[in-house]
């Protein structure tokens, strides 16, 4: 088999986009690229910078300044392509690099800003196609005749942030030398980063690194999921819509922050990154902080000089107690980090798995980010300008929360980059501003414990369960509950039955009757919920208001849950949150539910016969019945369609109260079937069983556990319960056997 990965020399014919060799990714590179899967031409792993040019630009030498880089550094001529299901870089010889060039100097001065910020952000938010080289791009703003904005853009699987600031050093030194007319002074470099990727590639596969990864897999063993509460439920499928918000901390502060740390024989970052554990510990309410930060991982001198991905992230794991002083709690944070940093040649990429939001599409791998930076462009100068770096637009959002210490002329500034679908601006405007005054705190008497020294400010208690009846409105906004406790007392974890369309929530009744007096049930039905004064518009939304009125109990020995019929959708999606927010849920129970979407899966000669067999077995019980039962069950027939209900009112008379009350069972009906049918179901691995009532006819549908058990774990069984009709689930008979399969699966689980 040839090899793919060497520098066989060529007969040089000077092509644009001509392959000369491809060679293996680096680890870091590998996680770019299935990240870019998941999510192709995510901008996240884009890299935005912006100067500043103050004086004369010419915008032709510009353009010959990024071409004479690109030509210097191979990672900026290579494009990403796959083979056999890994990725390959593929360098190509020569890339030709266009600035394009606009001018806003025609504007009013605040016009160019905004218009500035305008082009910026959308620049920043459009990706790249990791098989098209360059994988770097630049625009001109020109903002006046002496002054000009210049955006560079890069994808993370190239570069990384100090090789932005080589981009610049080589952009102001290329730039000096064709305005004087001669040839950029930039040197070839003895390696490229293609060589450092073999090279570690070669490092991994030989198991040089046995003793990093060893003390990863110790110091990651039963990680906690450290989440700070965000303002609404996690997407199922996670996007990168992200904002960030900066806050100059005052000279004062970051002075006395980096003496004290100095005093105890460390670093400025280790100060900072105790300040914010104890953030965490305030607003998580939990001892055990997990987050990551980067390092730029260059050990040798040979590489500061090449642009690529370098960067390594850490997992830093610390625990936060009450009775630490902030003195102690800076210890700690440095020997967490320079234990990590010992231990950093093992990459990322292997880290990443021993995770517990690895593999979650809903959540990165480490939902809080920490990282502390002096800027990588001061100022730079020569004869015809000088260029300084900028705040610069954010791409996407990587993690839930990321912050950023970044120093610059002014001072350190903390900058808090946050997912604006978890989190809303105030949220992320209280954390840096909470930031602040913890460390003022500490340093006014940094060897006092933390429970003395600081104001503490922890997340609100949930509110007391209101007695039987009307509730009062969970924190996200949902109006009024239906809560009928129908068995208050006993030593089981609570279950929870949920009826979201349902007026009569006694319909649990007998089943609450066969559990028996040990077990304490509760049915509950929110009215009219709300988010932000709207309509939940998704199954996730919901869920979390069924999620703060059930936390809001205090069932603190667990949950169990139990759904029938959409209801279940949104009990499946409780019962995933309440795991994710930390909670134990034992059990949950789906009675006669369908997954989103799988009946309308099938065949349609499969759909067919269902309909027929169920027509079947209504004749018979027709025939049985006689005509009152006609009658009967063809007006809840009927009811299956709005145009049906509004003849139906208009054939049988109601009372203005009962048909007031059944439009809106019908409406809530409605809409709960429209966020059904859009709920992407996620895999949930915890204790379920499924009940399905005889009113589906024998022989169907071909998955016994209508639908769920490719979301489920193996094995998790789906029982046919006695019962006629939809509702014939809850007869004497069925309830029983319902009663029974939950009681011998409680007692199967160790409490």
């Amino acid at each position: 088999m040839p090899n793919h990965f060497t520098r066989e020399p060529e007969v040089p014919v000077h092509a644009p986009g001509r392959i000369v060799m491809t060679a293996r990714c680096s680890s870091a590179q590998e996680r770019y690229w299935r990240l870019d899967r998941l999510d192709p031409g995510t901008p996240a792993l884009n890299i935005v910078v912006k100067w500043r040019i103050r004086g004369h630009l010419e915008a032709a030498l510009a353009q010959d300044a990024f071409q004479a880089i690109l030509d210097r550094h191979e990672s900026l001529r290579t494009s990403i392509r796959e083979e056999e299901g890994r990725p390959v870089q593929a360098i190509a010889e020569h890339i030709p690099f266009k600035l394009p060039e606009i001018d806003l100097s025609g504007l009013a001065e605040a016009d160019r800003t905004i218009e500035t910020d305008r082009i910026a952000q959308s620049e920043a938010r459009t990706g790249f196609v990791l098989g098209e080289a360059p994988l770097l791009r630049a625009t001109l703003l020109r903002q006046s005749r002496a002054e000009a904005v210049i955006l560079v853009i890069a994808h993370h699987i190239v570069s990384d942030g100090w090789s932005m600031g080589i981009i610049a050093k080589d952009f102001v030194s290329a730039y000096q030398a064709l305005g004087r007319g001669r040839k950029p002074p930039l040197r070839d470099l003895p390696l490229q980063y293609s060589d450092f990727a073999e090279g570690s590639q070669d490092g991994l596969s030989d198991g040089e690194f046995a003793r990093e990864e060893a003390y990863w897999r110790r110091q990651l063993a039963d990680l906690p999921v450290v989440v700070v509460p965000p303002d609404r439920p996690r997407p199922v499928l996670r996007n990168t819509n992200g904002a960030s918000l900066a806050r100059l901390l005052p000279r004062a502060l970051t002075a006395g922050l980096t003496e004290l740390a100095r005093g105890e024989g460390t670093t400025f970052f280790s100060g900072a990154y105790a300040v914010l554990l104890e953030l965490l510990h305030q607003r998580t309410g939990g001892s055990d902080i997990v987050l990551g930060t980067q390092i730029a991982a260059r050990d040798d001198a040979e590489l500061e000089p090449i642009i690529g991905p370098f960067v390594n992230t850490l997992v830093l794991r610390t625990t936060v107690t009450d009775d630490l002083s902030f003195i102690e709690l800076c210890r700690a944070a440095r020997d967490t980090f320079e234990n990590a940093l010992d231990h950093h040649l093992w990459p990322f990429d292997k880290v990443a798995p021993m995770l517990p939001g690895n593999g979650d599409a809903g959540r990165p791998p480490l939902s809080i980010n920490f990282i502390v930076q002096r800027a990588f462009i001061g100022e730079l100068a020569n004869d015809s300008f000088q260029l300084s770096g900028i705040p610069s637009p954010l791409p996407g959002a990587l993690y839930d929360l990321n912050f950023i210490l970044v120093e610059r002329e002014e001072g350190w500034r903390l900058t808090c980059e946050y997912h604006r679908d978890l989190y809303d601006e105030a949220t992320a405007s209280g954390l840096v501003a909470q930031y602040e005054s913890i460390a003022e705190a500490v340093l006014a008497d940094p060897a006092a414990p933390l429970s003395h020294a600081l104001p503490v400010v922890r997340l609100p208690s949930p509110p007391a369960p209101p007695a039987a009846g009307l509730g009062s409105m969970p924190p996200n906004g949902a109006s009024a509950q239906r809560r009928t406790w129908l068995q208050k007392t006993g030593t089981q974890p609570t279950l929870f039955a949920l009826n979201h369309t349902a007026h009569n929530l006694r319909l649990y009744r007998p089943l609450s009757q066969g559990l028996g007096p040990d077990q304490p049930f509760l049915a509950l039905q929110l009215l009219e919920p709300t988010i932000d004064g709207a309509a939940p518009a998704s199954i996730e939304q919901l869920a979390a208001a069924y999620c703060d009125a059930i936390i809001a109990t205090k069932a603190d020995d667990g949950y169990r849950l139990a759904g029938f019929c959409r209801s279940g959708v949104i009990a499946y999606e409780v019962a995933r949150q309440l795991v994710a927010k930390g909670y134990k849920v034992d059990l949950l129970v789906l009675i006669d539910c369908w997954a989103p979407g799988y009946f309308l899966r099938q065949p349609y000669v499969a759909r067919l016969l269902f309909r027929m067999r169920r027509a079947g077995r209504f004749a018979r019980r027709l025939w049985r019945g006689g005509p009152r039962s006609f009658v009967t069950r063809m007006s809840f027939w009927l009811q299956s369609t709005a145009a049906m209900r509004q003849a139906k009112r208009l054939l049988f008379w109601r009372a203005a109260e009962d048909t007031a009350d059944e439009a809106d069972f019908w409406r809530a009906t409605d809409e709960l079937e429209a966020l059904v049918q859009r709920y992407a179901v996620p895999y949930y691995d915890g204790r379920v069983l499924l009940f399905r009532s005889e009113a589906i006819p024998e022989g169907w549908p071909p998955d016994q556990t209508l639908g769920w058990k490719r979301h489920l774990a193996a094995g998790t069984p789906g029982h046919a319960i006695r019962g006629e009709g939809h509702e014939g689930a809850f007869s004497d008979a069925g309830s029983q056997s319902m009663a029974q399969r939950i009681i011998e699966a409680v007692q199967a689980t160790p409490r």
